[in-house]
């Protein structure tokens, strides 16, 4: 191992004493440890310089933003995670890198565009129910076997409608019977079609119809 001159000027070189070490030669001796030279920081902006805007910070926004035009959820989704890459590069970067404000803005878009999305697919998961529900109580009601499960008996009979329901020229209608000869006969639904039996329902303040061999049959909607 060669040993440093006087003419050597300071600085770091191979330990005379520990092959494959460094040792800080000052420039007439050598240091009395070896430590390993000092880590290299990054700079420290210069004081009033404006940080880079992170580019995931952007990013971010943007596809928080796009979530609630393109692909809900799934752009919201991929926005958190761009936030959340672009805040790790903010903490690294020693101030020379911004965009924490981008970020926060960023979630809160987001996860907004989820709770909304969430929140749209319960109320139509519960409309669609709610849609079975109520097209399989108008089949029902427009059952022309209605008409011969009235429990009636022969004779004719007159309804004031509490109930009324149309559809494709069909229609039925419900509500408390009475019977011509006088006195009430019960809560019954009947069934009509065409024009005739079917007008506007909304006018029908009452219903004749008439029993026979156990069927009724609608004769007139007043």
């Amino acid at each position: 191992m060669s040993e440093q001159t006087p003419s050597t000027p300071a600085g770091w070189y191979p330990d005379p004493q520990s092959p494959g070490q460094q040792r800080y030669w000052d420039g007439t001796a050598w240091a009395a440890a070896a430590p390993p030279p000092p880590a290299a920081v990054p700079p420290a902006p210069a004081p009033g310089a404006i940080p880079e805007t992170s580019t995931n910070a952007i990013v971010g926004l943007v596809l928080a933003i796009v979530s609630w035009f393109l692909c809900p959820v799934i752009a919201a989704i991929a926005a958190l995670i761009v936030a959340r890459s672009s805040d790790k590069e903010i903490a690294a970067s020693s101030g020379r890198v911004g965009g924490s404000g981008l970020n926060t803005a960023t979630r809160i878009i987001a996860w907004i565009n989820i709770a909304v999305a969430v929140l749209a697919g319960i109320v139509i998961a519960i409309l669609a129910i709610l849609g079975v529900g109520l097209f399989a109580g108008v089949a029902a009601s427009l059952d022309p076997a209605i008409n011969t499960r009235t429990g009636l008996a022969d004779g004719q009979y007159i309804m004031s409608p509490e109930r009324r329901v149309s559809l494709n020229e069909e229609c039925s209608y419900g509500g408390p019977v009475a019977s011509m000869e006088g006195g009430l006969a019960g809560d019954v639904t009947v069934y009509g079609v065409g024009p005739v039996q079917c007008p506007d329902l909304v006018q029908a303040n009452a219903v004749l119809f008439e029993v026979r061999g156990g069927t009724a049959t609608i004769v007139r909607v007043d």
